[in-house]
């Protein structure tokens, strides 16, 4: 009897294996349906597309598409600079629609500031060739307002502005608009009811006017508790129920590891002041929140080590990381699912202290990214 239930317990191993086996085939053969498990799964994050993207930005359009552009190449693109946009009904199937506006094409002939940027730029550079490109588009956003689309972005260096399409179609063509200023970077578009707002760099936020040229009122600078800035880049805004969260990102050399995060504070008003300042997803970089067609919730990531293990062939490509929204009468929590992404007691501890203490006094005059190795040769 111990002999047959050995053979049996021999025999459902070797079938569990097999399956095991079997499972791990498919997916390698259908990376594509490993990836719809993953998104229906919700408990563990993986890269959804392998193309080269920074900074990636998703967002679902009226007609049933989520669309993603990002910062697609390095900072001298030659003749590439532009924005490129694809779009997918599932976050997993991917189509490319190209570069939809092009800085030597479309900046080109409309004049537009970047191109002007550009040219002042290759005259006050000795090391200009044929395809060297001193000017590259960052962070681009893809926004549906007003019956048309639009693209906030900014450039290297600082100025950031709007994209209009002119055909009412995400694909454009797209018409630059006069530069928003010609400091700061990351701008974002946020809208409300009938208001449609323009937000830049970590925390600035106005109003725009009617016909989203310049803002119709003076600048706002968002406040949270605490003594440390909300991050110094990557302004989001995200409307949860009746709650407004405030996210940027950041990369601080005082922190516990080198990594490249988002942050939150929560408030009932639109221009706060928001409440306490905390890490949201850690190694995310510049990214978004996204509901899935199942309507559970995920933030784009873009810079982390993951990326070599998963098998990627782009150091930063588009990845999605999966979260579980908490809401309460006073607060709305976000938790991350996969512990490779969520910030741990350490970290929330020293961003509770730096809320207390502040940026620490040897980093007060160098980059906040600086290494502390690299203290020294930042020094006056």
């Amino acid at each position: 009897m111990k002999n047959k239930i050995n053979s049996s317990v021999r025999v459902c191993t070797l079938l569990l294996v097999c399956a095991s086996w079997q499972v791990f085939a498919n997916n390698q053969s259908d990376p594509q349906a490993n990836k719809i498990k993953l998104l229906k799964a919700h408990n563990q994050a993986f890269n959804a597309l392998d193309e080269l993207v920074r900074d990636p930005f998703v967002k679902k359009g009226p007609d049933g598409y989520y669309y993603l552009t990002g910062t697609t190449a390095g900072k001298h693109w030659g003749d590439k600079a532009g924005v490129r946009l694809w779009r997918s009904k599932n976050l997993v199937d991917w189509q490319n629609l190209g570069l939809v506006w092009q800085l030597h094409l479309d900046g080109k002939q409309q004049n537009s500031w970047h191109y002007q940027k550009y040219i002042e730029r290759t005259k006050a550079s000795s090391k200009v060739k044929d395809q060297y490109n001193p000017v590259a588009i960052w962070a681009p956003e893809i926004h549906y307002m007003q019956g048309t689309w639009w693209i906030p972005h900014s450039t290297d260096g600082g100025g950031h502005a709007l994209l209009k399409s002119t055909s009412g179609l995400p694909q454009g063509p797209y018409q630059a608009l006069p530069p928003m200023m010609q400091r700061n970077i990351d701008s974002h578009l946020y809208q409300e009811g009938n208001d449609i707002y323009y937000a830049w760099q970590a925390d600035f936020i106005g109003k725009m006017n009617a016909d989203m040229t310049q803002l119709a009122e003076p600048t706002t600078k968002l406040a949270h508790l605490g003594k440390h800035e909300m991050g110094y880049e990557g302004i989001l805004i995200e409307k949860i129920a009746d709650k407004y969260l405030h996210i940027a990102s950041g990369r601080y050399g005082y922190e516990p590891t080198d990594t490249y995060d988002l942050y939150y504070a929560v408030s009932k008003n639109l221009k706060g002041p928001y409440g306490k300042r905390r890490m949201m997803v850690k190694n995310a970089g510049h990214g978004n929140l996204v509901q899935d067609p199942y309507g559970k919730w995920w933030v784009t990531a873009f810079d982390h080590d993951y990326v070599k293990q998963a098998g990627g062939k782009n150091r930063w490509n588009l990845w999605l990381v999966p979260i579980e929204l908490t809401i309460s009468r006073d607060d709305v929590v976000v938790t991350v699912l996969d512990p490779r992404f969520k910030p741990n007691e350490e970290d929330q501890a020293f961003v509770d202290k730096l809320a207390i203490e502040g940026i620490p006094e040897a980093w007060k005059k160098v980059k906040p990214w600086t290494l502390p190795e690299h203290l020294s040769t930042h020094s006056d």
